[in-house]
């Protein structure tokens, strides 16, 4: 199978030939290089991304569609929500998606179950494994990653002020009604 070129445009690329594949699909395990791992990095906003790599298994389906499933593993260094000091992670994740090329053959129904999500798009034949594995790390990764033990504390904040107390929409009512039986 003849590699296809790196797409330059995407920080970590290794794109592959669907129409290439064998029936029953074909293993392959990728890694992305210093170089892509700094980009990487830069994307998803990661302090550092020391390693990134993914086993995966890709296979044609009915109907024009390409299931790709395996494993990606990375270890991460995210920064702190509360204390900004950097929070390292290892990740292992599998996941399984699934392409769908432009049109159907024949007019073939593709039958889809309810609990599997709608498939990717896919151009050309193409699938470019790099940018499925960044995705997939992108949505593995902590939203509001936390140090242990850190704490938030908004009065330790500069300039904070403490809220006033809420005042009852009924306290000037009840303030009447004790001046008018005080009278």
């Amino acid at each position: 199978m003849a590699a296809l070129p790196p797409n330059p445009a995407l920080e970590f690329s290794f794109p592959i030939d669907v129409a290439q594949l064998p029936a029953g699909g074909r293993d392959y395990a990728i890694a992305a290089k210093a170089a892509d791992l700094k980009r990487v990095a830069s994307r998803l906003r990661l302090l550092e991304l020391p390693q990134l790599s993914a086993t995966l298994h890709v296979a044609p389906g009915p109907g024009g569609l390409v299931r790709v499933s395996g494993r990606l593993s990375a270890d991460v260094v995210q920064e702190c929500v509360v204390s900004l000091v950097p929070v390292p992670a290892a990740i292992a994740e599998e996941f399984s998606l699934t392409f769908a090329r432009d049109a159907t053959p024949d007019g073939a129904d593709i039958e889809l179950h309810t609990d599997e999500d709608l498939p990717e798009p896919m151009a050309d034949d193409t699938i470019d494994l790099g940018e499925v594995v960044v995705e997939q790390l992108a949505l593995t990764l902590d939203p509001y990653p936390r140090a242990p033990g850190a704490v938030f504390d908004p009065a330790a904040l500069p300039g904070y002020e403490a809220p006033e107390a809420e005042v009852s929409p009924f306290a000037a009512l009840v303030k009447l009604k004790t001046q008018n039986k005080n009278k």
